[in-house]
């Protein structure tokens, strides 16, 4: 090729007035190798529908011919900043352009325009974000619209990134909508001049892939690169550049597979597909279709040494002696391969079947491996498949070595994925940049970064991880909650859910997650409580019951479904046999077992858990270990007022449209979270312990409830949510301090009341539960009073204590003797004394005739407050 001594100007320098036609702002200089202007009458009017005049160097003149600059160019491509990045991003969410207001209004949907990088910046006006095929922003460029959707007229120039003032660097350029070409470059490439046309149209037809150039001359020889192996049209604009020009020319040169379509040959004003869309009209784009002598040249469409892939949808392959069709309608392709953490390997195929459209099948490794499996599978789909195991290795083979198919990251469960950084659900995945974007047919997610496949699991999964159009706010759907529960008992779990959502921001800085822990008999609402806060991703997501028969390994494999996220585990009891895997939870350990197929190696499978867990008991934790893990919430109250019962109606109801985009909502602010985490919870625990100093205080203790409250107080002092009524930061964190001391308080006096008695009561509760103790005969109410039948219910205590802790339970004298203390200062003849109850023989008879000595008298809002006690939940019940 020709090397010249001469090129066009490149920006940033300006171009001049048009020596033939006098119009500024059109005319592109000519300059030497070392950047130096040559004669101003020598350059191109780039108006070349009403101007076209092209002087050229070496006095050739008046010529059209288009020169293409072969000077060395030594400037390095660089990339915009992180800065930049940050920018664009944030613009991309912004929908108030005049051009976003135009395509709104003609039914274009705002997801639409965020995925094709259309943004507002600062000062109202639209740009374009370009991003290469590696997903990388290259550069940007800003327009002005007016109401109607079309160019501003008032003089605005529309420009690129101004480029670097270092003159060795400069940003590229590359193709508007690049990144949203497919790796298997099956579908059709469309080209057209306009960013805008290719917003326009690519929602309008999206069976095709839109590109634009940005002008008739803008698919240079350095763009056109990742078209290579695509069947790529040109679309012509109505008018002499559009139909004539060297990005054509360079399409030709490329010898890239191309249709030159001009859907208004009868017009010569400029008119485009988009003009026709925004008049109500939807041209049919009909591509040339390749002349009868080629279609019938070859009817082999892909082949190697031993199979055949025949454009008759046949696939052929070699035996010993001849070429035998094993599949005579459908051809089999891999559009993705995917890996998950654990380097398991799945497969989404392809079936392109005669006309038929095509089908899509997700495959394990071992099934893609196996000629049985692909047979059975296949045979589902009323195909068959006349394979053995060595054919269908020579069939892989072709896949692997003639076509091309993507790779992704196979995401395992719901919610956050480290790896993309994304946050996943069932229909929508929230990118890092707070865009979010569907997943393609194939369940596969294409990012900046990465590429991710989206859990296969079953509908009802799908279902409680779904995003539907709700728009309630975090803040709305809040101001119900606290009304439903009470501010006081719905904060703490509030928060608790927002840190759930940034579980390994948490981690990474203590090491542990604390656990909720919602205590109180039935009626009270606990479960509510929890199960309110489940819907915020999605729909009501079921509680796992612990009274069921569950091994420790289905609930690791329960507890590992979601990621970021809040498990509710409902009917936690004393008996409770997996007990310590909720500890390791507590210190995010998870559980391990030897591989299925592994019988002599050391190697174990690990199942990990990733959420936060939130349990409801009717119970206190007898075990101080694990207690000493949980933050506990005690829900005492039946009793709801009207204004209570009408806010979990409200709360119910917003529950059915669904409210995973208040989880998307807080999600979002994931910097902002992960950048003040450190310093925010030093303040809150500083202030905590110093509260604390004279309390002897265990630091778990104070840790959990800092950690559970650190988000939100973060996002309280932001500004991006309200979970108090204060908004400077000294009032916010004074009442952030003052509801964790006041649950510490109730925790650790709960934590330290004497063994004895925390034993005696649990147990109490559980023999009134379990009706194995009886108001009137056991027990009884006298005033503010507890009257307990000490000699009938030691022994029914003493049997299960026994039961429970495998050794004696403590004398009725030492539980008598704790209880004093506990009352003081009541004396010991007002606590212990002879007592009035109902006949144990004849329970039908309802009078006091039975006086029992030593029964004991104690403050039943005491022992309620102090260990959870409620002996009232069957009278209020029925």
């Amino acid at each position: 090729m020709t090397e010249y001594n001469f090129r066009f100007e490149k920006s940033p320098k300006k171009k001049g007035k048009c020596p033939k036609c006098g119009q500024a702002n059109t005319f592109r200089y000519y300059e030497d190798q070392e950047g130096n202007r040559l004669d101003e009458y020598l350059g191109k009017c780039e108006r070349i529908n009403h101007c076209g005049y092209h002087q050229i160097p070496n006095l050739v003149p008046h010529s059209t011919k288009n020169i293409v600059s072969l000077i060395p160019d030594n400037h390095n491509i660089i990339n915009p900043s992180k800065s930049w990045i940050e920018r664009f991003d944030k613009w991309t969410l912004d929908l108030s352009s005049n051009f976003h207001t135009f395509c709104l209004s003609k039914g274009i949907s705002k997801e639409h325009l965020i995925k094709h990088g259309v943004a507002t910046d600062d000062k109202g006006k639209t740009v374009f974000v370009f991003r290469n095929d590696k997903s990388q922003v290259v550069n940007a460029k800003w327009f002005v619209y007016d109401e109607q959707g079309k160019r501003a007229k008032d003089g605005y120039n529309s420009h690129s990134m101004v480029q670097p003032k270092n003159k060795n660097v400069r940003y590229g350029m590359c193709l508007f909508g690049e990144e949203q070409l497919s790796s298997d470059k099956e579908k059709t490439v469309i080209i057209v001049e306009s960013e805008k046309t290719k917003v326009i149209a690519s929602f309008f037809y999206p069976e095709y892939l839109w590109l634009a150039c940005g002008s008739n001359n803008g698919l240079t020889s350095e763009k056109l690169m990742v078209l290579s192996g695509r069947n790529v049209i040109w679309l012509c604009d109505a008018d002499a550049a559009g139909r004539m020009n060297s990005s054509i020319k360079n399409l030709e040169k490329a010898q890239i597979k191309h249709t030159v379509i001009d859907l208004f040959p009868e017009r010569s004003d400029g008119y485009d597909i988009a003009d026709a869309i925004l008049e109500g009209k939807k041209p049919e784009i009909a591509q040339k279709q390749p002349s009868e002598e080629k279609k019938t040249s070859s009817d082999i469409y892909i082949k190697t040494p031993t199979v055949m892939y025949k454009n008759d949808y046949t696939i052929w392959v070699k035996t010993r002696n001849n070429w035998e069709v094993v599949a005579n309608n459908f051809l089999v392709y891999v559009k993705y391969k995917t890996q998950d953490e654990n380097q398991n390997c799945t497969w989404i195929l392809e079936i392109r079947i005669k006309n038929k459209e095509a089908i899509y099948i997700e495959m394990s490794h071992e099934d893609f491996c196996s000629a049985k499996r692909m047979k059975m599978e296949l045979s589902n789909n009323l195909l068959s498949f006349k394979i053995n195991d060595v054919q269908l290795t020579e069939i892989q083979e072709l896949i692997y070595s003639k076509t091309q198919f993507g790779q992704a990251s196979k995401v395992t469960r719901y919610g956050f994925h480290s790896e993309s950084k994304t946050y996943v659900f069932s229909n929508k995945v929230l990118l890092p940049n707070g865009i979010l974007v569907e997943p393609d047919k194939f369940g596969v997610v294409t990012d900046n970064k990465s590429c991710i496949s989206l859990p296969q699991t079953k509908d009802k999964m799908k279902n409680r991880f779904f995003i539907s159009d709700s728009d309630v706010s975090f803040n709305q759907w809040y101001q119900i909650y606290i009304q439903t529960h009470t501010y006081e008992k719905a904060f703490v779990p509030a928060c608790f859910y927002i840190m759930s959502l940034f579980r390994d921001i948490v981690i990474s800085h203590k090491g542990s997650s604390p656990i909720l822990y919602l205590k109180g008999s039935a009626g009270t609402g606990k479960s509510s409580v929890v199960r309110n806060l489940t819907c915020l991703f999605g729909y009501e997501q079921p509680q796992i019951n612990l009274k069921t028969k569950n091994t420790e390994a289905a609930l690791v494999k329960l507890m590992s479904q979601l990621s970021n996220g809040l498990i509710w585990m409902d009917e936690f009891h004393n008996d409770f046999s997996h007990e310590g895997l909720l500890q390791a939870a507590y210190d995010n350990a998870g559980y391990h077992k030897t591989p299925e197929a592994s019988r002599s190696n050391n190697e174990t499978d690990s199942i990990d858990i990733y959420s936060a867990l939130a349990l409801t008991s009717n119970y206190i934790p007898n075990n101080p270990i694990f207690f000493s893990r949980c933050i506990l919430i005690q829900i005492e109250n039946k009793e709801k007022e009207a204004s209570q019962r009408k806010a979990f109606f409200n709360l119910i109801d917003l529950e059915k449209r669904g409210l995973g985009n208040i989880t998307v909502e807080l999600c979002k602010y994931r910097k902002l979270i992960d950048e003040n985490y450190n310093t925010a919870f030093s303040k809150i625990f500083n202030r905590v312990e110093q509260a604390t100093q004279n309390e002897s205080m265990p630091e778990r203790l104070l840790s959990n409830i800092c950690q559970a409250l650190t988000c939100a107080y973060i996002l309280q002092v932001n500004d991006k949510i309200q979970v108090c009524e204060y908004t400077e930061e000294s009032d916010i964190l004074d009442e952030f301090v003052a509801i964790a001391l006041k649950t510490i308080y109730l925790q650790h006096r709960i934590q330290n009341e004497t063994s004895v008695l925390a034993e005696f009561f649990s147990i109490l509760q559980y023999l009134y539960d379990s009706s194995q103790i009886h108001e009137g005969v056991h027990f009884r109410f006298e005033g503010n009073f507890l009257l307990l039948r000490m000699p009938s219910i030691y022994p029914i205590f003493m049997h299960r204590y026994r039961n429970v802790y495998y050794k004696e339970a403590h004398d009725k004298e030492s539980i008598i003797q704790e209880v004093v203390k506990m009352e003081a200062p009541r004396n010991f003849k007002e606590i212990v004394k002879t007592i009035r109850f109902k006949s144990e023989e004849n329970t039908l008879d309802q009078a006091l005739k039975s006086p029992v000595t030593n029964s004991i008298s104690v403050t039943y809002e005491l022992i309620q407050s102090s260990f959870g006690v409620d002996l009232k939940a069957r009278r209020l019940d029925g």
